[in-house]
C-alpha cells in the first residue's frame, strides 16, 4: 500500500503517476511465488481495510510506503492494522519508504518491520524468516540491471496520469533508472535516501525497458524521473545509440544537472535520439547562493547549458529554489536576470520547506521584488 496525500499540503500532491519503488517490490514478490495486492492509496484512497479484506485473502503481510509529506496518513493505515489485529487478524505489518530514512522512531512499536533505504532485497528476507531485527537498512541493490521490470501488468490497469505536457502522443511511462547521487547539494535530501554512490542501469537495460513498454503497452514517451539521468555519459551515448540503430521513434524526457550538458555534441546525440526536453535544477542565478547550495555550478554552466539545449531544439524546463537562509534581495535580481537571458517552457519555484520533524512550523513571508514574485518559507 501506498499513505494517502494529506488534504491539506504545503505543495502539490495532484500529480499521480505509478510509485516505482513499490513496483519493484511487487515483481520481486511475484517472481518468488508469492500472491500479491496492491492498493494505491495516494492515487485514490480506499476503504480496503475497513472491510473484511485481510481476512477472505488470508493476507499474511502488509508493507506500507511512507513519504513525509504522507505520514499523517501512514499513521492512519497503521491506526486501522492495529484495529484489524484486535479483531484477530495476525499479519505482520512492514513499512518502508523516504520517511524511515528521516525519522525511524516516528513509527509505532507494533510495526513489526520498518526498513530503511532499499527493500528489494531485504522483503524477501523478512517474508522468509530470515530477520531478526525490527528495524533493518535494506541491503543496496549494486547492479540495477538485476532488477525486474515494474508491476506494469498491474499499474497499467489503474487511472494514473499518462500524460505530459512535453509530449503530444500518449501514454508516456516513467522510468527511474539510477540511484545516488555523488553530490551534495544541501537542500537535497537524495543522499539520505539512496546513498553517495551512483548506482545506474546500463544502457542496453534502459533500451531494452523502453522496448517493453513499447511493445507491450504502446508506450508514446519516456520520462527519466531521477535526479540526474544524463550523469554517466557513457551509458547515455549507448541508449541513444540502440534508439537510433533499432529504428526506434520515442520520443523522451529526463532532469538532469547543467554540468552534465556542456558538451554540444552529448546534447545534440540526445535530441537527434528523441529527447524532446529537459528538467534542469539550476537552483539559483546568484553566485553566493549556488556556492551555500553546494552546486559545485556555474552561472557560465547554466547560461552554456540552456544554449546548448536550445540549438538542438530541446525545450527547457528550469528549477528554482527561494527561501534558503541568508539569501537577500541581491541574490533574487540576480538571478531574475539571469531568467530573462533563457527561452524557458516552464519554471517551477521551489520554496524551501524543511522537515526536521513532523512538529515544524513554517514562516511565510512574501516578497514581490522586481516583478519576481517569490515565497521565502523557513521552518523552526
Amino acid at each position: 500500500m501506498t499513505s494517502p496525500a494529506p488534504k491539506i499540503s504545503p505543495f502539490s500532491t495532484d500529480e499521480k503517476i505509478p510509485p516505482l519503488g513499490v513496483g519493484f517490490l511487487l515483481s520481486v514478490l511475484k517472481n518468488n511465488g508469492h500472491t500479491v495486492y496492491f492498493s494505491d492509496e495516494y492515487l485514490k484512497p480506499s476503504r480496503i481495510l475497513d472491510s473484511k479484506f485481510l481476512f477472505k485473502n488470508n493476507i499474511d503481510y502488509v508493507g506500507i510506503y511512507s513519504n513525509t509529506i504522507c505520514f499523517q496518513g501512514t499513521l492512519m493505515l497503521l491506526e486501522k492494522l492495529k484495529k484489524s489485529r484486535k479483531k484477530g487478524w495476525k499479519g505482520t505489518i512492514m513499512v518502508g519508504g523516504p520517511h524511515t530514512c528521516v525519522n525511524v522512531e516516528d513509527f509505532p512499536e507494533y510495526v513489526d518491520y520498518v526498513v530503511i533505504g532499499e527493500g528489494e532485497r531485504t522483503i524477501l528476507e523478512i517474508i522468509e524468516g530470515q530477520v531478526n531485527e525490527r528495524v533493518i537498512t535494506g541491503k543496496k541493490v549494486e547492479d540495477l540491471d538485476i532488477l525486474p521490470r515494474p508491476a506494469w501488468e498491474i499499474f497499467s490497469k489503474l487511472p494514473y496520469n499518462w500524460e505530459h505536457y512535453w509530449i503530444k502522443d500518449k501514454p508516456i511511462f516513467t522510468l527511474n533508472t539510477s540511484r545516488g547521487c555523488p553530490f551534495n547539494c544541501t537542500f537535497c535530501s537524495v543522499r539520505n535516501i539512496w546513498g553517495k554512490t551512483y548506482r545506474i542501469m546500463s544502457g542496453k537495460r534502459v533500451f531494452e525497458d523502453v522496448l517493453y513498454l513499447i511493445n507491450n503497452y504502446d508506450a508514446k514517451g519516456i520520462y527519466f524521473r531521477e535526479d540526474n539521468f544524463t550523469l554517466n555519459k557513457k551509458r547515455v551515448i549507448e541508449f541513444c545509440n540502440l534508439l537510433m540503430e533499432n529504428k526506434v521513434n520515442i520520443s523522451w524526457i529526463c532532469e538532469t544537472r547543467v554540468d552534465s550538458l556542456q558538451d554540444l555534441e552529448y546534447v545534440s546525440l540526445m535530441g537527434n535520439s528523441g529527447c524532446k526536453a529537459f528538467y534542469i535544477g539550476f537552483e539559483s542565478g546568484s553566485p553566493h547562493m549556488l556556492e551555500l547550495m553546494n552546486k559545485q555550478s556555474s552561472t557560465k554552466q547554466i547560461l552554456k547549458a540552456f544554449e546548448n539545449a536550445h540549438k538542438v531544439k530541446i525545450k527547457t524546463y528550469a528549477s528554482l529554489i527561494y527561501g534558503l537562509p541568508h539569501e537577500t534581495e541581491e541574490d533574487l535580481l540576480l538571478t531574475n536576470n539571469l531568467l530573462k537571458r533563457q527561452n524557458l517552457i516552464l519554471l517551477a519555484e521551489i520554496y524551501l520547506l524543511g522537515f526536521p520533524a513532523l512538529n515544524y512550523m513554517i514562516i511565510l513571508r512574501k516578497i514581490n521584488y522586481m516583478n519576481l514574485k517569490t515565497k521565502m518559507v523557513y521552518c523552526i
